[in-house]
């Protein structure tokens, strides 16, 4: 009875779990700038990130403080004859005799500091994941939209095919022609369906929610700006960048470590002092000092030799993360402004063409002046061209986005 009653409180747990998650409602429509908001506040990763940072945060407290004091009872003197003795309790505290423990405190609020920059990291990543899931979305409902444009003007080329043949000045080669267009076209409006329910799960996902949620419409604004120049956007990444920021910090931390292993020569002292007993002398005090004697000069030279080979190897990694960073943010740019061409070009000249090349195809076979093959060529051209548009206009999103991650900001446009 007790199992059943433990299945079912579980039962009703996830129940009322998922029913909440299913509670947490999209904006309708759903821009990208929602999606990028919502993946930063929901994603289990950004949890991760952030209770890594609290935890290396109390680090600091533990390398600061001196080690821990050691307690001893000592029977120094026991005569065969067990009468009396000669017994002590000490207590042992050991102190550096250099600044040892303000340095180690300092490598550590700089591990915490850049595990707090990691954040920044993992959000951004976060961020774009979702945000390209969102694209995806975007892409497939907008292709849907061009198949059913296409199905209508499908239907119609169907209806002047049995125009003709009813009037006899066509044939019902032609109808069934027609006919298996339109099929085809529906059988894909079906398929992109499909993969609208997948892209719509992977969002789901992305952003944290149950894949069978309710994903709204979405919408999608592009700039129609030219993104800024190449030095003003480097200085934007160099600043905002968090894999900077953390390199930064990791360059404190390696410092701080040469200071720690150089004050590796330095001797550490210890007090010993407590309570004692003497058969002769009755209860009194004892009190020892002393210091260790740091004479392995080659193992303290050793570790002070790797602290600086470390810490060159980081100033080395961000001098060339900063590099990489300026390319990066000069070939994204380049990507928006060829991706901004295409599509304009595709969406301000091409399918305006194409639009019309259907418009006279469709009026010449009604009057008999072309054969069916032209208008099915021409309306085969204009999806094309229509699918075209949508494709271009997402991968100049895209675009966007990721110049947007190169300089260190999320989001479609600057």
């Amino acid at each position: 009875m007790r199992n059943v009653l433990e299945r079912l409180a579980v039962t009703v747990a996830i129940t009322v779990s998922s029913l909440a998650a299913h509670a947490e409602t999209l904006p309708s429509p759903l821009r990208a700038e929602d999606v990028v908001a919502w993946a930063k506040t929901h994603r289990g990763e950004m949890v991760a990130a952030k209770a890594k940072g609290a935890a290396l945060a109390e680090t600091p407290k533990i390398k600061s403080a001196l080690p821990d004091p050691m307690v001893m009872v000592s029977a120094d003197h026991v005569p065969f004859s067990l009468m009396g003795l000669d017994a002590s309790l000490l207590v042992q505290q050991d102190f550096p005799l250099s600044g040892v423990l303000g340095k180690k405190k300092l490598s550590a609020e700089a591990d915490a500091k850049a595990a707090t920059a990691e954040v920044e990291r993992v959000a951004l990543d976060v961020e774009a994941e979702a945000l390209a899931a969102f694209l995806m979305v975007v892409e497939r409902e907008r292709m849907r939209v061009v198949v059913d444009e296409q199905v209508t003007t499908a239907k119609q080329i169907v209806e002047a095919t049995l125009v003709r043949l009813e009037t006899g000045s066509g044939n019902a080669a032609d109808v069934v022609r027609a006919r298996l267009d339109v099929a085809r076209l529906e059988g894909e409006r079906k398929a992109i369906d499909a993969e609208l329910a997948g892209t719509r799960a992977m969002l789901n996902a992305a952003l944290a929610r149950p894949t069978d949620g309710v994903i709204p419409p979405t919408s999608l604004t592009l700039p129609t700006n030219d993104p800024p120049d190449v030095p003003k956007l480097a200085t934007m990444a160099i600043e905002k960048r968090p894999e900077l920021v953390v390199m930064r910090f990791r360059a404190e931390k390696a410092t701080a470590d040469i200071d720690v292993m150089q004050s590796m020569y330095n001797p550490m002292a210890f007090i010993r002092t407590g309570p004692s007993y003497t058969m002769a002398e009755g209860p009194g005090v004892m009190f020892m000092v002393g210091v260790s004697v740091p004479i392995w000069r080659e193992k303290l030279g050793a570790g002070v030799a790797e602290a600086k080979q470390m810490s060159a190897m980081v100033d080395a990694e961000t001098a060339a993360m900063r590099k990489m960073i300026e390319g990066e943010v000069g070939g994204a740019r380049a990507n928006v402004i060829a991706a901004r061409i295409r599509f304009e070009t595709t969406r301000d000249k091409l399918v305006p063409i194409a639009r019309q090349a259907v418009s006279l195809n469709l009026a010449s076979y009604g009057t008999g002046q072309l054969p069916l093959v032209s208008v099915l060529e021409s309306l085969a051209m204009l999806r094309m061209l229509r699918m075209e548009e949508v494709t271009t206009e997402v991968r100049l999103a895209v675009a966007w986005a990721r110049l947007g991650r190169t300089v260190g900001v999320v989001r479609i446009g600057l």
